[in-house]
């Protein structure tokens, strides 16, 4: 009997130092805890941001969890992810809907759309994270002409997810 018990408080303190581990790493992946808002300065979505209402930026972000271990944050007219979704997901994403267009120089593969006039959308890989962008599109503008906004923002953000 004192082997069963000896045994199971084993395991139970193994699992806990597993649970900790793993709560300090920020998922099971091993990937340490994002913080998506932290990819988002005030300085630089001011300077990407097609908000007409620069009042906006007074408003805190907000970050939100999302996926299995990934994060959000809401920020003016923009949305950042990050690891919100599989690398298979991604790929398969930009492959079956034809909105999606390549862009070059954005991390290691990245595509671009239209999102029915309303958000430009960018979405990618880097370093072995995802990441989805999505920026409102001004009242009589085009996802095209925010294109290099976005693209600017993707490029400020990649070299933080290496």
């Amino acid at each position: 009997m004192r082997n069963v018990i000896a045994s199971s408080l084993v395991i139970a303190l193994c699992a806990a130092s597993a649970a900790a581990e793993q709560a300090r790493s920020g998922s099971a992946t091993g990937k340490p805890a994002i913080k998506a808002c932290s990819f988002l300065p005030k300085d630089l979505v001011m300077k990407v941001s097609g908000a007409a209402n620069k009042l906006v930026f007074d408003l805190p972000p907000e970050e939100e969890p999302v996926g299995q271990s990934g994060a959000a944050c809401e920020y003016a007219d923009i949305r950042l992810q990050i690891d919100a979704f599989t690398p298979a997901f991604v790929d398969d994403t930009a492959k079956k809907d034809k909105a999606w267009m390549p862009v070059s120089g954005v991390g290691d593969r990245a595509w671009f759309r239209d999102n029915k006039g309303h958000y430009a959308e960018l979405i990618g890989h880097a370093g072995g994270r995802t990441f989805t962008i999505q920026m409102g599109i001004p009242f009589e503008s085009t996802a095209e002409k925010v294109k290099p906004n976005v693209i600017t923002l993707a490029n400020a953000i990649v070299p933080k997810l290496k």
